[in-house]
């Protein structure tokens, strides 16, 4: 069933075209993701959707009766009610309809069945009973408390009042009782946002499972491969959809283009070869003919536009002025906060080269942690030995939300005022701010353009060691990218506060987990992380079940099959990769095939026969121990 169409949608802001045609169909039960860069039109897109906003063009249509639920990335919750009262609004007809059980029960008892208004209330109660058992009224608690812990509260804080949390709290309140009101159609514009890693796998658990339609805007990728069954992109003003999760998405896209690049190139070459033709023999008396006829067929022929796709891209890099020694950081027994302790007794080093990415949490202290290791807040107690020739980068996710009257120009400017203006023109380009965009005044730029100053400063400063709290925040996925690629090759130190896990699987070759008062530190990346908090989960399993005997042969045989199904698992996804290179270097020679040139040419033709031969013998064999796989861990689940 379709929940809501739109068709052709366009949207200007003045002269300036925001969308273009713009057409998609949300269908029931669905999940859509919406991307596209930073400026694009999605947040817009998302506002004609939530009917917040106008559109210049097209229609919309939803079946009557159709909820939609709005979440922005800005809303909080503001409210003199505690949790508890704010999450039963989500539920007042249902609630209402309990107290009318209640009333309706209590005239029933009072009076007796020959009453000439009993037999209408028995009706009634048995309709607000029907009513209070199809809308789930008896689990209305529970479903409060499990919204309210997934999202990282207490159930103490339930009767608190709301006044008393703090903005991202709030946010997440509000992502609350929206999921609580369960919309027919779920808007939710970068829900992620202000969640640790834990929240955002619940999330992530409890939309999969989410019996509406949702549409979400997400620079996420993680989160995007974990929800969306769809991802509609928008660029150029306009949008494309794509079936399957943001990796479907990127390797369709990629393929997508390769084709209509092949198909340009292939017709302009026949437009070549038949231009060549009527220049070489219009003039000839004996060949005249011919070249106006092939004249008539480029005149008619359905001429293929070049493909086109955005490849504007931040690029840089960070360099380092001067090496570090070995040893870069040693904490011992340390103390962190404000006024007041926040946490203590943390110890760990740092070497040089590490990427230290560090988890836990919203709370639990990571932020000042980084804060107090650049030297912007005092250390509480403890030590902080740091290495020879350490020299120290800061960046804060909140430098995103600064204020400057100054132009772009005039703000990098300012810091490196040796440098020449083209020196800065060209540092500032490699930020994706060119020509005329530098005279823009920095208050007017979104967050994202904001961020990308402040990397341009870091970048800037040389630093061989680099701390980073959240610096994908801010950044649409193409800059995400680009700043992953500059850590990457960057060849001082790092250590980054991150929930992003694309980010972390990409940097991480140390993982530091906080919790309360103490630090615990995984010497490997990402999944090896994730592959140790597994075997934990299990062996705290394996304690609470003690008493119903559940011994340790037990315990080692449930750890060897999670590791067999991991490998299993890993190296099905290898093989997939490879038969997708396979499959596309067949459909290339197919296609080469098809060439006039080579098809007559016979020694070409058996040579890339021979190729599509040997290709297709290894795409069976990877196929066939692909099935094997799938059987194998068929069999473990």
């Amino acid at each position: 069933m379709i929940v809501m169409s739109l068709q052709n949608i366009q949207k200007n802001y003045g002269s300036t075209e925001i969308l273009k045609n713009i057409s998609l169909e949300v269908k029931s039960r669905e999940t859509i993701g919406i991307v596209g860069g930073n400026g694009a039109g999605k947040t817009t897109l998302m506002k004609i959707m939530a009917d917040e906003l106008s559109y210049d063009g097209g229609h919309i249509s939803t079946p009557k009766d159709i909820s939609i639920g709005y979440l922005t990335q800005e809303m909080s919750l503001e409210s003199d009610k505690t949790v508890l009262e704010e999450m039963n609004l989500a539920f007042k007809d249902v609630l209402k309809a309990k107290d009318d059980i209640d009333e309706v029960t209590k005239w029933l008892t009072d009076h007796e069945y020959t009453h000439p208004e009993y037999e209408e209330n028995v009706k009634r109660l048995e309709y607000l009973q029907n009513f209070f058992e199809q809308h789930n009224g008896y689990t209305i608690d529970v479903e409060i408390k499990t919204v309210i812990t997934g999202l990282n509260f207490s159930l103490e804080d339930l009767h608190r009042p709301i006044s008393e949390f703090s903005g991202g709290q709030k946010t997440r309140l509000q992502l609350g009782k929206m999921l609580l009101y369960r919309p027919d159609i779920l808007l939710l514009d970068e829900p992620t946002n202000h969640l640790d890693l834990e929240t955002v796998e619940w999330l992530e658990k409890y939309l999969n499972r989410y019996t509406g339609s949702v549409v979400v805007i997400s620079h996420d990728r993680f989160f995007l491969d974990r929800i969306v069954d769809k991802i509609y992109e928008i660029e150029f003003n306009q949008g494309t959809l794509y079936l399957g999760n943001y990796t479907d998405y990127q390797n369709e896209k990629q393929k997508t283009y390769e084709r209509q690049l092949k198909m340009y190139e292939r017709q302009q070459k026949e437009i070549q070869r038949l231009e060549d033709f009527v220049d070489r023999n219009i003039a000839r008396a004996s060949t005249s003919g011919m070249a106006k006829s092939r004249r008539k067929m480029l005149e008619h022929m359905d001429r293929i536009d070049s493909p086109t796709r955005d490849t504007r891209q931040a690029k840089f890099h960070f360099d380092i002025e001067k090496e570090s020694g070995n040893d870069v950081l040693r904490v011992k027994d340390l103390a962190i906060g404000y006024d007041n302790v926040l946490n203590e007794k943390l110890n760990f080093f740092v070497e040089k080269e590490d990427r230290l990415l560090v988890l836990g949490p919203n709370g639990i202290g990571k932020s000042t942690l980084i804060k107090t290791i650049a030297k912007k807040l005092p250390k509480l107690g403890g030590e902080i030995t740091y290495g020879t020739n350490v020299s120290i980068g800061y960046y804060d996710q909140k430098q995103a939300e600064f204020y400057s009257r100054n132009t772009i120009l005039e703000e990098l400017w300012k810091e490196y005022p040796h440098f020449q203006e083209q020196d800065i023109r060209k540092i500032l380009g490699q930020f994706l701010f060119t020509q005329d965009d530098v005279n823009k005044h920095v208050y007017q730029l979104s967050g994202g353009e904001k961020a990308r100053i402040q990397l341009a400063k870091l970048m800037l400063q040389k630093n061989n060691l680099l701390l980073l709290d959240e610096p994908t925040n801010h950044l649409d996925i193409q800059s995400k990218e680009m700043l992953e690629s500059a850590l990457i090759d960057y060849p001082g130190t790092l250590i980054a506060v991150s929930h992003d896990r694309y980010f972390i699987k990409k940097l991480a070759n140390r993982i530091m987990e906080m919790d309360v008062n103490k630090t615990k530190i995984i010497n490997g990346d990402y999944e090896y992380y994730v592959h140790k908090k597994e075997e934990e989960n299990a062996q705290l399993l394996f304690e609470d079940n003690k008493d119903e005997h559940v011994t340790n042969d037990d315990y080692e045989r449930q750890k060897e099959r999670r590791s067999i199904m991991q490998k299993l698992s890993r190296e099905g996804e290898s093989l997939e990769q490879s038969i997708e290179k396979i499959e596309l270097k067949i459909e290339t020679i197919e296609t080469e095939m098809t060439d006039p040139e080579v098809f007559n040419d016979f020694e070409k033709v058996n040579e890339l026969n021979e190729m599509l031969n040997e290709l297709k013998e290894k795409l069976e064999e990877k196929l066939s121990r692909w099935e094997e796989i799938e059987l194998e861990l068929a069999e473990f689940e």
